[in-house]
C-alpha cells in the first residue's frame, strides 16, 4: 500500500511539473510574440493649400490621380540619405495615385529626414532637446549633438549618482512639402515627429513618411497622433 502510494505521488509531482513546463513555455510564446512588435507614436501636423474652385471660391481637395516629380535642395544633392527618403516618398505616394512622372509633372515633391540622439531621464524624456545645436542625419546610427553632457540636474532628475550612464534615445523627423507647377505656391505640408529608443532610423522613418501622408490629401485632422505598428 504504501508503495502504490509512492507511485501516485511521484505521479503526481512529475504531472505537476509536465504542467509547469507546458505553462512556463506558453508564457514564453505569448511574451515572445508580444516582443516581436513595437508600436511607433507620429505626432503629426499637416497644413493644405490646395487651390480654391473658380465657381465656389471654396479650397479644393487635390486631385485623385497627379504627376509629380521630386524636388531636392541644393545641399542635399549628394544627400544618400536624401535619395533614400524620395524612393520612399515615391512608393507611398503611389497607392495613393499619384505617380512620378518627371516630364509631364504637375507638382513637385520635396522630403526631409532627420534624426538626433539624446540623453534621456528616469522616463525616457530628454534632458535637452535633441536638435539644439548641431543636427546629423545617418540611416545606420543616431548623434549625440555636441555640448550634451551629464552635468546639471542628471542627479536631481534621475536620483542617478553623477557619472552614471544614462539611456539614450532618437528623435526623428519627417518633413514633406508639395508644390504645384503651375503657381509655386506650397498646396500641402506636413511633418511627422517622434522620440523613442528605437536606433533603426529607417524602418522609423519609412513608418513616418506613411504616418505623415495618413488621409492626404485632405485629412480629418490637421494635428493627430498616428500610431503604427512595426517587428521589432
Amino acid at each position: 500500500m504504501f508503495g502504490h502510494i509512492l507511485m501516485l505521488s511521484k505521479k503526481s509531482t512529475a504531472m505537476r511539473r509536465g504542467f509547469g513546463f507546458v505553462f512556463a513555455a506558453l508564457c514564453f510564446a505569448l511574451l515572445s510574440g508580444c516582443n516581436s512588435m513595437r508600436i511607433i507614436e507620429s505626432q503629426v501636423q499637416t497644413s493644405t493649400q490646395w487651390p480654391a474652385t473658380v465657381a465656389t471660391g471654396v479650397q479644393s481637395s487635390a486631385p485623385p490621380k497627379a504627376f509629380f516629380r521630386l524636388d531636392r535642395l541644393p545641399a542635399d544633392v549628394n544627400n544618400l540619405q536624401a535619395g533614400w527618403a524620395e524612393i520612399e516618398v515615391e512608393a507611398a505616394l503611389a497607392p495613393l495615385g499619384w505617380t512620378r512622372n518627371d516630364i509631364e509633372a504637375q507638382y513637385t515633391v520635396w522630403v526631409g529626414v532627420r534624426s538626433a540622439e539624446f540623453i534621456a531621464d528616469s522616463w525616457g524624456r530628454p534632458v535637452r532637446s535633441p536638435w539644439i545645436n548641431h543636427l546629423h542625419v545617418n540611416v545606420v546610427r543616431g548623434y549625440r549633438p555636441q555640448g550634451l553632457g551629464i552635468g546639471w540636474g542628471i542627479g536631481m532628475n534621475s536620483g542617478m549618482r553623477a557619472g552614471f550612464p544614462l539611456p539614450s534615445g532618437y528623435a526623428q523627423e519627417v518633413s514633406i512639402i508639395i508644390r504645384d507647377l503651375k503657381t509655386s505656391n506650397v498646396v500641402y505640408q506636413t511633418k511627422a515627429s517622434h522620440e523613442g529608443p528605437w536606433s533603426d532610423h529607417a524602418n522609423i522613418w519609412r513608418t513616418m513618411i506613411n504616418a505623415a501622408l495618413q488621409g492626404f490629401p485632405n485629412p480629418q485632422a490637421l494635428t493627430r497622433r498616428v500610431d503604427t505598428s512595426i517587428s521589432r
